[in-house]
């Protein structure tokens, strides 16, 4: 038979480690509620100057509630105009964002639109290389969109010539021997880019065309100052509103008439 009693038993120690574990599970919550508690009497007495008396005893309930009631009708009336106000501050804040956030957007599509990058290399073929958007002749890049492409094959037949023109009139040459570059290939090559120049003047009338929308959407969202000029207006209205409302400085008065009966009353001025 084990003796729970008997020092260094398992199970007398586990007894004595769990009574202990409780007993200090109590003790946090005891100390906890008499802080509390503490709190609570420290504030009451901090609220309702003057004593022990006035702060608790019935006889002076009357004077607590009138002096809480002032308390309570300033206190309405400030987090009242607090709330207003900060609803329509918050209005103005909204439909600024949303002002800007619809001007962010025109812009970013029309800089989309102005900018035309060469995009993807499709093919080359000795110095001129064909991208989606241009041609590249060494370091020179050419835009597709208006640029006149022909072929000429040498009176020697040896050679072949491929002719770049873009619209301001520049020229330029690109010869291909014909040991290197058949006649055919250059010819293919010249076609493919004529096509890759149809492709582009469409995409060109496109892009005038998706221009001018946005734009005009781009001068419409900077002029749609409606909503923000409106709820300016409502913020202000409501600040003048609140300004002039007599309610607050009367609950005030009052408060301060309050709190004069309790100093005349416990000899303290409660704040």
């Amino acid at each position: 038979m084990i003796d729970f009693a008997e020092p260094g038993c398992p199970a007398a120690a586990a007894a004595k480690h769990s009574w202990k574990g409780h007993f200090m599970f109590v003790l946090g919550w005891v100390v906890a509620v008499t802080a509390l508690a503490m709190w609570w009497v420290l504030w009451r007495i901090v609220r309702y100057p003057g004593g022990w008396t006035y702060a608790f005893h019935q006889e002076h309930r009357e004077a607590r509630s009138a002096l809480d009631d002032a308390r309570g009708t300033v206190r309405g009336l400030r987090r009242t105009a607090r709330r207003e106000k900060w609803r329509a501050r918050a209005a103005v804040q909204r439909a600024e964002w949303a002002y800007r956030r619809r001007v962010r957007r025109a812009e970013a599509e029309l800089r989309q639109l102005d900018t035309t990058h060469r995009g993807a290399r499709i093919e080359q073929l000795g110095a001129i290389a064909l991208h989606k958007h241009a041609v590249v002749v060494g370091n020179n890049e050419i835009a597709l969109a208006g640029l006149q492409v022909r072929f000429e094959l040498g009176r020697s037949k040896s050679a072949s010539y491929v002719y770049l023109t873009q619209p301001d009139g520049l020229e330029h040459m690109e010869r291909y021997g014909g040991a290197q570059y058949p006649e055919d290939a250059v010819r293919r090559f010249v076609v493919r880019v004529q096509n890759a120049v149809a492709a582009a003047d469409k995409l060109k009338e496109q892009r005038v065309g998706s221009l001018r929308a946005v734009k005009a959407e781009l001068r419409e969202a900077r002029s749609a100052t409606e909503q923000m000029e409106e709820a300016k207006e409502r913020l202000e209205e409501t600040r003048a509103r609140h300004d002039a409302d007599v309610r607050l400085p009367k609950a005030r008065m009052a408060l301060d008439d309050a709190r004069s009966t309790w100093q005349s009353l416990t000899g303290r001025r409660p704040l």
